[in-house]
């Protein structure tokens, strides 16, 4: 009885023995198991971070600083370019100050309201369409060849300055010199009769409209950062938008708008937004 007694019992310490090593083994195969999956998932993780855009949001990635020095020039650029529109936009209103007439202190970007409409007065109410006279006028010289610069019996001969060839607009008297100093930027010339107003050198009329104190007024853009105002026409021959050569007519002589005193071109010179006296560059007493 006793020897069955030892018997069973030895039994049973070996089957606890058998399910400890089963118990030992399953962990270990689990432990390998569990292991493995992350060294998979870290080589997973490793190569999607590495070949896709989300490397870019580790911080410290070497990546990452060519990132902000690519978003700074960016940057930078695009304040240049709103800073250099900001200037485009101060000189051409500066331009349209200057052929309307309107005194102004510099084209710095501090000053941006250089430009003060007219106050009390509808434009929409002037009638600027040509008159029949006005028509003819423009249908004769427009045809007219004699104001090309090739032709030997030209009149108003260029003037030679350094590199530029100013073309006399107008013949005629002086009656009103350049004072910059007292807001007069150019000169006004005097003379008779329906004569042609010509261009001073190529370029492309950029202003042409007619102005409550300057009438009937032209201004075009040449090369060199020269720009030449024609103002008090009778009419004008050209456009905005236009290419004129120098010597092509352009406009009439005229008494237009309230601040004339009688048939008068009033000419202005500039040249990278600065006023020039014209006659330093321009003689319009003789035709030699």
């Amino acid at each position: 009885m006793q020897v069955n007694l030892m018997i069973m019992a030895e039994q049973e310490e070996k089957k606890e023995l058998e399910q400890q090593k089963l118990s030992q083994k399953r962990i270990f195969t689990l432990s390998l198991i569990m292991l493995g999956l992350i060294l998979v998932l870290m080589v997973v993780s490793a190569i999607v971070i590495a070949y896709t855009p989300l490397r870019e949001y580790i911080p410290g990635y070497a990546g990452q600083t060519s990132l902000e020095r690519e978003v700074y020039a960016l940057s930078r650029r695009a304040d240049s370019i709103e800073q250099e529109l900001e200037r485009k936009d101060i000189y051409f209103n500066n331009l349209k100050k200057v052929i309307e007439g309107y005194p102004f202190e510099n084209d710095s970007l501090e000053q941006r309201d250089i430009y003060a409409p007219l106050l009390g007065f509808n434009l929409d109410t002037v009638n600027t369409s040509p008159s029949p006279l006005d028509s003819a006028l423009r249908a004769e010289f427009e045809e007219d060849n004699l104001y090309n610069l090739t032709n030997p019996t030209i009149t108003n001969p260029p003037q030679y300055n350094g590199a530029a060839i100013f073309f006399t607009p107008i013949i005629g008297s002086i009656a009103k010199d350049y004072a910059p100093t007292e807001q007069h930027y150019g000169i006004d010339i005097v003379s008779t009769g329906n004569q042609v107003i010509k261009a001073t050198l190529d370029g492309t009329v950029v202003f042409a409209a007619w102005t409550l104190d300057f009438g009937y007024t032209l201004g075009i853009q040449h090369e060199g950062n020269y720009f030449s105002c024609y103002k008090h026409n009778a009419t004008l021959l050209k456009k905005e938008g236009d290419f004129v050569k120098a010597g092509e007519a352009i406009a009439i002589l005229g008494a237009s708008g309230e601040l004339s005193e009688g048939p008068m071109l009033h000419f202005e010179l500039w040249r990278n937004g600065v006023s020039l006296n014209p006659t330093d560059y321009i003689n319009f007493e003789t035709e030699n």
